[in-house]
């Protein structure tokens, strides 16, 4: 110990002194050191070869690409970019078809999608955090993000009828106006990489300032209806309405309607080119205070109900505007809700209770495919002796119940039966027992319902379902007033096609 004490104590006197004799060489030599030029153009010169470095597209072909389109508050709207599958294909060696069924996942060529981090130029070997094979979701600074708080837009990548796209898309409401998102999108096959560098830029859309150059007052009257299906609007001239307009076609022409503030929205809402209207007819949006929407297809104008809260008797006034080049053909259209007029005539005598035996069958899919309708309207209005309408209120309104293998099992507080699937209908276990969905879900099984159908159908859990096949098997029994149709349901999915 003394040995290493003396060695310990001859190094820090020898420390010590070059210490003391360094500062007698500088008497500056605590002070802030002040940079010579030489030294601060060194300097630069450094950070500008590693600002190129960060810079620089690790790859053999790069194509690059500027998308624009309209910010949204609601929606992931955005626009396609085609790009040039020939130049990749060329680049790679392979056909343009080997190429695009790669990058749809069938097969074909051994070609990678991945991405390039914005900040970095790093490669990221995801293929795809979005909704196809090859694509990504992406933040401010064109790094790949999962879908969440720093998303701002996306890239999904299709090809189709020998044409490479890429939708890109917006997170509803993070994007301001004339934000940009610059992303690198990128390919490997064997020893070549191909980038696909596209700038995404959000534009604000403009106040409307136009001129109204025809109006038209229609009116559609209609049942209560809670499937969102769509009536059309009578009387509204296409033709008129475009040649006032002066466009050569529809696709030309956008639609407004009006906010309660008497200015225009221009946002679409419902299914594009379409808007939810609140119940005093104004720009509103899906949820309990919707009354109506208004969508435009195949030249003609639609109009659909939020389930449950359009009653008979009720009625709502609404704007939906065609517009083209400052011109505005304006249609305001009342939406008058009358009593459903029932067709049938309910049948004669007594209800009585029915058991039938049915199959339903499908080959397993991932795309939460369902059966073909197996209709059972007959076997229930004779069960019942109502009309298809009186049954399908029955249910809607809990008069009449669906229930899973016995009356009243895996009832809510209530008594109403706990439905897991599209009601009335559940989630079916392996037994055919009612799960919710989940990790025990294997199939569904809905009754669809409406004023003139009743049906089950049924599909798979892409999941949890075996894709070589499973049968289920389940009981569903329909009960009003003690009289019930019990259906023993054969749910055969066959193996994936």
């Amino acid at each position: 110990m003394k040995k290493l004490s003396y060695i310990l104590s001859g190094l820090l006197i020898a420390g010590c002194s070059a210490i003391f004799s360094s500062c007698g060489d500088n008497e500056n030599f605590w002070g802030p050191h002040t940079l010579t030029d030489d030294e601060i153009a060194e300097m630069a010169r450094q950070d500008s070869i590693k600002q190129a470095q960060r810079e620089r597209i690790d790859a053999d072909l790069i194509l690059e690409y500027t998308v624009e389109f309209y910010l949204s508050a609601n929606s992931y709207d955005g626009a396609e970019v085609e790009i040039d599958m020939d130049k990749i294909a060329n680049e790679f060696g392979i056909t343009k078809d080997a190429l695009g069924a790669a990058l749809n996942g069938e097969g074909g060529a051994d070609v990678t999608g991945f991405a390039i981090e914005g900040s970095t130029h790093a490669d990221n070997m995801t293929s795809s955090n979005s909704g196809a094979y090859w694509g990504h979701w992406w933040d401010k600074d064109g790094n790949v993000k999962n879908w969440g708080d720093e998303a701002m837009v996306f890239a999904e990548f299709w090809y189709e009828d020998g044409k490479g796209i890429f939708n890109v898309g917006q997170y509803p409401g993070h994007l301001v106006a004339d934000q940009q998102v610059k992303f690198i999108e990128a390919l490997k096959y064997q020893d070549k990489r191909v980038a696909i560098v596209i700038t995404a830029i959000a534009r604000a859309r403009g106040e409307v300032k136009a001129t109204v150059v025809a109006s038209n007052k229609l009116t559609v009257e209609t049942a209560p209806n809670d499937t969102y299906a769509t009536v059309p609007v009578e009387g509204f001239d296409a033709n008129a309405a475009l040649a006032a307009l002066g466009a050569g076609s529809w696709a030309d022409v956008d639609w407004v309607c009006t906010n309660a503030d008497g200015s225009y929205a221009q946002e679409y809402s419902a299914d594009a080119p379409g808007f939810w209207y609140d119940k005093e007819g104004f720009s509103g949006s899906w949820g309990d205070n919707a009354s109506v929407f208004a969508t435009f297809q195949e030249e003609q104008i639609w109009i659909g109900q939020m389930p449950g809260q359009m009653t008979a008797g009720s009625s709502v006034t609404i704007n939906f505007s065609a517009m083209y080049d400052n011109k505005i053909v304006e249609n305001i259209i009342t939406v008058v809700i009358k009593e459903y007029e029932d067709p049938e005539t309910a049948p004669e005598g007594t209800p009585a209770s029915i058991e039938k035996d049915i199959t339903l069958t499908k080959p397993y899919d991932a795309d939460w495919g369902a059966t073909d309708d197996f209709d059972v309207k007959e076997e229930l209005r004779q069960c019942f002796k109502m009309t298809t309408y009186q049954i399908f209120s029955a249910l809607k309104n809990g008069e009449m119940n669906m229930w899973c293998g016995e009356v009243g099992k895996d009832a809510n507080e209530d008594g109403t039966p706990a439905y897991t699937a599209d009601a009335p209908g559940y989630w079916l276990g392996v037994e055919g027992q009612r799960v919710t969905w989940g990790d025990e879900a294997i199939v569904y099984l809905n009754l669809g319902i409406s004023e003139e159908s009743l049906a089950f159908y049924s599909g798979n859990h892409p999941e949890n379902c075996n894709p070589s096949g499973q049968t289920i098997k389940t009981k569903m029994i329909i009960e009003k007033n003690g009289i019930t149709a019990t259906f023993n349901i054969t749910i055969n999915i066959t193996a994936a096609q």
